[in-house]
């Protein structure tokens, strides 16, 4: 497996103290891996959530509930008037019911848990070249921030078959730490990068002699390739992905070994 690296700004590889960040895809295909180097953006942004709906369990579904869990009081409570006042629920009359009862049944809305929700991730940065090489490392950049957003047919398919886009791993990376990465910023899980924008020269319509543009903004959106579980959040926050990469197929690599430490790029 090969691996070829981009850094910006060049500096970074003689700046072993400074704060960056970590973009590396997997091409499948050709058996070759893409690391981009940036420094740490601002405005980093974590979302966790979870998704709850309601239930109602009713007059009888609570006292069923209470019975499973061990508590049967409220058994004994359930008598024939709210019995009766259960079953009017079903009925056209259970308006009059309610009304001559001055009473409703107890709905018993409860929480239920339906799950947590996929995380998504955004990054800008403002590239601002300074010569003739930073521009060509910006172009290289940009373009293979855009290659990799795209499927690929597969071979022989006649556009028949694509092949997914390169799962992308991202750390922010703190050279001086044991494993390579920055303890007080959260791991991410691998990812698709789902959308690239650019804007060229934002700030002022400036270009080099060679119609290399000034300044590139680029904005990325990534979405984590599965939703997560508090193993997933404990293992990465413990270290034991400290290891975690792409393997030969594309799939996220998980190691509970001795992390390796992220080396400084070169």
């Amino acid at each position: 497996m090969s691996t070829s690296q981009l850094v910006f700004p060049a500096e970074l590889r003689d700046q072993d103290h400074r704060p960056c960040i970590l973009f590396e895809a997997h091409d499948r295909l050709k058996n070759d891996n893409q690391r981009i180097i940036l420094p740490s953006p601002p405005s980093i942004s974590f979302s966790d959530s979870a998704d709850f709906s309601t239930i109602d369990l009713g007059s009888i579904g609570g006292a069923a509930l209470a019975a499973l869990q061990g508590d049967t009081s409220n058994v004994k409570s359930v008598k024939a008037m709210q019995v009766m006042q259960t079953i009017a629920q079903q009925t056209p009359a259970k308006e009059l019911s309610n009304f001559s009862g001055r009473s409703v049944a107890n709905p018993n809305t409860n929480s239920t848990f339906t799950g947590n929700k996929m995380r998504s991730f955004g990054f800008n940065f403002k590239l601002v070249a300074r010569s003739k090489d930073e521009s060509t490392t910006i172009k290289d950049i940009h373009t293979a921030f855009r290659h990799y957003t795209y499927a690929v047919s597969k071979p022989d398919t006649s556009n028949i078959t694509l092949d997914f886009p390169p799962v992308w791993t991202i750390k922010f990376v703190d050279f001086g730490s044991p494993t390579g990465e920055n303890k007080y910023i959260p791991r991410i899980y691998s990812c698709y990068l789902t959308q690239v924008e650019s804007t060229f020269n934002s700030d002022a319509n400036m270009f080099f002699n060679d119609s290399a543009p000034l300044q590139v903004d680029i904005s990325l959106q990534f979405q984590e390739t599965r939703v997560l579980t508090r193993n997933d959040i404990a293992d990465m926050e413990n270290d034991k992905l400290g290891n975690r990469g792409i393997d030969e197929n594309g799939n996220p690599t998980v190691s509970s070994n001795v992390p390796q430490k992220e080396q400084t790029p070169s």
